[in-house]
């Protein structure tokens, strides 16, 4: 199931929630090798670490299952780095449990080609599993300039839409390590009002590092287009660098509830958070496909435009209005 959004700028934000393996066919009428993705992946020899650590992970079977999958498969150059980088001897130094969830995180189910990912932008669902159950680990995609995941991981020169017997194979040029929410935010530019508020409109906070660590976060993220609308409801605001920083973090600190992930799933009509980072509490309204906010300051018409985008250590759901906290205290 495809969702296209039209936003600023005539862009398109893609959500592309996840394809189970039942959805997928097996006979769609192209011809293709009779060779699967971990076989390719086996005689290639640039990927070699990666059929080492499918290897490793006990993952060849499960990619030569019933189904079409789209995979990432980093460059043995790739994998050198990301050894290195993070005092790893070699793959086999790898805790079997990271390197699954870690090449999981390369892993969608259902087959996307490069034409279906350029000049997009959104998310996809990769087979990594999220920190609560039952939602799986979201992968951003930027096509915009080439075809970007999570803002570290390029597809290479004619590395693009190697296609086996059960999917298709994108070689990128670093490994995919596992989102936190910055990774979701920064790379979307969509969000380009919100990024700037969370990095040079708020120097005395961090909260790129703060939204990075561990502990479990759900962030309301405004769109450009929400602070569109704050601006023109405000006549000395025209970006966010016009906002004083006080004011701003107050504003910012409302969209972030601290050690909870809370998924659409969970948001009843009438139930209230629990208290955002700044201290007010909001409240979900209405159900199923259609939930808004209710802020501090009485206003109940953000809408939760596309939700559930998991990262690792918390949950990040796009809403079409700034929400405002309680001015009086």
């Amino acid at each position: 199931m495809i969702r296209l959004y039209q936003l600023k700028n005539a862009f398109f934000f893609l959500l592309i929630t996840f394809l189970t393996i039942s959805c997928n066919s097996d006979d769609d009428g192209e011809d293709r090798p009779d060779v699967s993705i971990s076989d390719l992946a086996g005689s290639t020899s640039d990927l070699s670490t990666l059929a080492a650590a499918l290897e490793r992970a006990d993952l060849v079977d499960d990619l030569d299952g019933v189904g079409r999958f789209t995979v990432l498969a980093p460059t043995n150059a790739a994998f050198a780095l990301f050894l290195d980088v993070n005092d790893y001897a070699d793959i086999n130094a790898v805790p079997v449990d990271v390197l699954r969830q870690l090449l999981l995180n390369h892993v969608v189910a259902g087959e996307f080609r490069s034409a279906q990912l350029t000049n997009q932008v959104g998310y996809l669902q990769t087979s990594a599993a999220g920190p609560v159950d039952n939602i799986n680990l979201s992968l951003l995609v930027n096509g915009n300039s080439g075809i970007v995941f999570n803002g570290m991981a390029q597809v290479t020169q004619n590395g693009g839409d190697i296609i086996a017997s059960n999917g298709t194979i994108h070689i990128v040029d670093a490994v995919v390590e596992l989102p936190t929410l910055p990774t979701l935010i920064l790379g979307n530019p969509i969000f380009s009002d919100l990024v700037t508020g969370l990095t040079t409109a708020t120097p005395s906070a961090d909260y790129v590092t703060i939204l990075s660590e561990s502990e479990l976060y759900t962030l309301f993220g405004p769109s450009d287009n929400a602070f569109d609308a704050l601006f023109s409801g405000n006549p000395n605001w025209n970006s966010v660098e016009d906002i004083d920083e006080d004011t701003l973090l107050a504003v910012l600190n409302h969209h972030v509830i601290g050690g909870a992930n809370i998924l659409l799933s969970e948001m009843e009509n009438g139930q209230e958070s629990p208290a955002t980072l700044e201290g007010d509490v909001l409240r979900f309204l209405g159900g199923d496909n259609t939930i808004r906010l209710g802020d501090g300051s009485g206003n109940n018409n953000a809408l939760i435009t596309v939700g559930n985008i998991q990262a690792s250590n918390g949950v990040l759901h796009l809403i079409d209005r700034v929400l405002i906290p309680d001015t009086e205290n």
